[in-house]
């Protein structure tokens, strides 16, 4: 305050910098305050989903209007939080080159993809307007008994889009500032990270070379198509814009250069909501604030109290016991990042006390929380139905057997080294009141589980209604029962889950986009088409597929890497005669080694921000369970009944 005082007579030169300020404050307001109303549009979703089930179960009477509601507050909380999305920085980015850069460099390049990225957006408003405006004119409604005004959730998409935007440019002119170095921090942004080498650079020679690159492929389309969209899509997706930007840009620059010019970029919008429009995307927030109420309210210590009391007298007791927390907590939770980070915070103090060295425990936390993906309600695996129409029932059926195995694998790895570290204490059997006092405290999140996968295996919920259940419950379950919640904790949770749902759909749609230019490129079909003829053995492309991926593990996050190549790999692989089922659970194993692999797994991040570890340590640590998933990928591989035997017995 003082030195806006003293340079109060300076009113030209800090005028225009005060207003920038308080305008991208009031911005920041209205993108928080509609991210709250995304994440208060998602108990609201709940509390229909879970109303539906009452009037069905106990009155006979199932309603005709609670799903087509919840697709459309699925659609507003989806849409309305992508501001939020961008105030958070949580876009997911690609930025294993963009880390080696310096900071001036790296400023100029984001600068500049942003610029390009930019497009993207304006399209997606601006096609959304017109389709709009159309809709307003003709009042279209929806070919239901509610008749909905089609304009309505198509205005909200145009609206959150349009925050979106505004956001990103509000970005956009803060990298200039700071490049510039009007924010007067211009030095410190040639400061490099610790532990980063950075390649020395004219700040303005990368973004030119991305440029160039850039216009060198969209070039190259008009002459060699498909060598053209490679080196388009990796100029887009390592450039270190967000993973959805560049993919819709990708589709962008496909559609109007391959399909057709302008008109075709209707289909952008068109993309957007038919996405959107899923009863698998409807689920997949649902799932999202569960896990944040459980984790928020910290379940997770009787969670691992009652799993410590039934094998602590094993050799590695507690280190199998937080394998068995993982597999519980996943299957609550279906959140890799939420189990790793839950179990990390209980079990590694407990570890370290009990005589496990710090390598080993790490390893093993790390190991263990990627488990979060292979057990219902997986995110990750909702994501891979929403994407390939797979039956989402049919995917939590498949991966529940594999998901059992791998943690039988780590549990035995565990038990026979632990069993031979003489520093590590054996503890006695638990007594039986032990058991049932861990079991009666840990009754009330153990019933989640039973809500969402036995409900759902059952028949008794879909997986929208199963996750409806479960947000309504845990919610009671933790302000009320074990009053370990408070407002503002709910807050938090319903807060922190319009933020994942908004980003990851966002990226959903992106890839959906894409996916609509590699299909109309027919490019699994051709890809079909040469290993047909080559007469290329399907175990070989399956092997080489796996190969892929895991090499793609190392640069990539998993996220990313389902995104970027489920659109031509589901195709090519259900066309050589495999599963889609089986090779969900493929993927998901692929999922798990990149989350550990280094640099780039996020489990290994969490790791060490967790643990305080160095990145050597986690690294090391993590090998044994690389080996026993690399395994258990193999024996998947050549045992798909593995996967579809427990779907198959349930459809019969």
């Amino acid at each position: 305050m003082k030195a806006n005082a003293d340079m109060g007579g300076m009113s030209s030169n800090t005028g225009a910098p005060a207003k920038r300020a308080g305008l991208s404050s009031y911005l920041d307001k209205v993108s928080r305050g509609f991210g709250l109303l995304s994440g208060a549009l998602l108990i609201v979703m709940a509390a229909l989903g879970s109303f539906e089930v009452i009037m069905r179960y106990f009155f006979n009477s199932p309603t005709v209007w609670v799903f087509e509601t919840s697709i459309y507050l699925v659609i507003a909380s989806s849409f309305l939080a992508l501001g939020y999305v961008m105030v958070e920085n949580a876009h997911v980015r690609v930025d294993s080159l963009v880390n080696h850069l310096s900071g001036r460099t790296a400023l100029a390049l984001e600068l500049c993809t942003s610029l390009v990225a930019l497009l993207y957006l304006l399209v997606l408003v601006w096609q959304s307007a017109r389709i709009t405006s159309t809709l307003y004119e003709t009042w279209e409604v929806s070919p239901t008994v509610m008749k909905i005004p089609l304009v309505i959730p198509n205005a909200v998409i145009v609206f959150g889009s349009f925050l979106l935007t505004s956001q990103f440019i509000r970005h956009m002119i803060t990298l200039f500032v700071k490049l510039t170095g009007l924010s007067g921090a211009g030095s410190a942004t040639d400061n490099p990270p610790s532990g980063r080498r950075h390649v020395p650079a004219s700040p303005l020679l990368v973004p030119t070379v991305f440029l160039v690159l850039l216009a060198g492929s969209l070039v190259l389309l008009k002459t060699n198509v498909y060598a053209g969209l490679l080196i388009l899509f990796v100029v887009l997706l390592f450039s270190g814009m967000p993973v959805s930007f560049a993919l819709g840009l990708f589709g962008v620059f496909g559609l109007y250069l391959l399909f057709g010019g302008a008109r075709m970029l209707v289909q952008v919008p068109v993309v957007a909501y038919s996405t959107v429009d899923s009863p698998i995307i409807a689920a997949l927030p649902l799932f999202a604030v569960t896990s944040n109420i459980l984790r928020n309210g910290k379940i997770g210590s009787r969670i691992y109290e009652f799993a410590n009391v039934l094998v602590r007298h094993l050799p590695g007791g507690l280190a199998i016991a937080s394998i068995i927390f993982c597999c519980l907590f996943a299957a609550m939770t279906g959140s890799s990042v939420a189990v790793a980070a839950t179990v990390t915070l209980i079990a590694l103090p407990e570890m370290q006390a009990r005589g496990y060295s710090r390598r080993f425990t790490v390893g093993l936390l790390a190991g263990g929380g990627t488990l979060g993906i292979l057990f219902p309600p997986s995110l990750p695996l909702m994501l891979y139905g929403a994407m390939t129409g797979e039956s989402l029932g049919s995917l939590f059926l498949g991966t529940l057997i594999p998901g059992l195995i791998l943690a039988a694998m780590f549990c035995a790895y565990v038990a026979i080294v632990a069993g031979r570290d003489r520093n590590i204490a054996r503890e006695p059997r638990a007594s039986f009141g032990e058991i049932a006092r861990a079991t009666r405290r840990a009754a009330g999140g153990l019933v989640t589980i039973i809500v969402i996968i036995g409900g759902i295996y059952s028949g008794i919920f879909t997986p929208t209604e199963s996750g409806s259940i479960a947000v309504i419950y845990t919610a009671l379950l933790c302000l009320f029962i074990y009053r370990t919640l408070d407002i503002r904790g709910l807050k938090e949770s319903i807060l922190e889950s319009a933020r994942i749902n908004a980003m990851i759909v966002f990226i959903i749609i992106g890839a959906n986009v894409t996916g609509q230019v590699v299909l109309m490129s027919r490019i699994p079909n051709n890809l079909l088409f040469l290993i047909t003829n080559a007469d290329v053995p399907s175990w070989l492309v399956i092997a080489l597929i796996n190969v892929f991926l895991i090499v793609l593990g190392g640069p990539l996050e998993a996220l990313t890497i389902l995104v970027i190549t489920l659109p031509i790999l589901y195709p090519l692989v259900t066309g050589l005669g495999f599963s889609g089922l089986w090779f969900a659970v493929i993927m998901m194993i692929n999922m798990e080694l990149a989350l550990i692999s280094p640099p780039e797994g996020l489990n290994l991040f969490i790791m060490q921000d967790l643990s305080k570890a160095t990145a050597g340590e986690v690294s090391r640590g993590v090998v044994p369970y690389l080996i026993i998933i690399a395994l258990f990928l193999v024996l998947i591989s050549l045992f798909p009944v593995l996967t579809t035997w427990l779907p198959g017995l349930f459809v019969s």
